[in-house]
């Protein structure tokens, strides 16, 4: 999720934000369209690919996607990644590995 460039605590309602969303090089939203929040989660199990969910600020229903890779950019932003605040960034990407974590186990002989 994107939040707020602002101190470390999240207000209840954030304002918007002028952010330029690209997934797999494709816009989906950019400066002129503020947004209220993004979310980049995982689509399914194996399947490569993540969701991204776009909520603009204007009326009209939340954005859906997936994508291999999302970036998003502008003025200073924070996100939430791992339990914990990241930021300010200007630009950030989240790329979907297929099995980039693997558990590596001793060999019983």
């Amino acid at each position: 999720m994107i939040g707020l460039a602002g101190g470390a605590r999240r207000p209840e309602h954030p304002p918007p934000q002028r952010l330029r969303i690209e997934a797999d090089g494709v816009l989906l939203t950019d400066l002129d369209r503020p947004v209220e929040r993004v979310s980049v989660s995982t689509a399914a199990p194996g399947g490569g690919l993540a969701e991204i969910v776009v909520h603009p600020h204007a009326a009209g229903g939340p954005l859906r996607t997936r994508a291999r890779a999302v970036t998003v950019s502008g003025p200073d932003f924070r996100y939430h990644a791992d339990a914990l605040i990241r930021g300010p960034v200007r630009s950030r990407t989240w790329t979907v590995l297929a099995e980039a974590w693997s558990l590596m186990l001793p060999h019983r002989p």
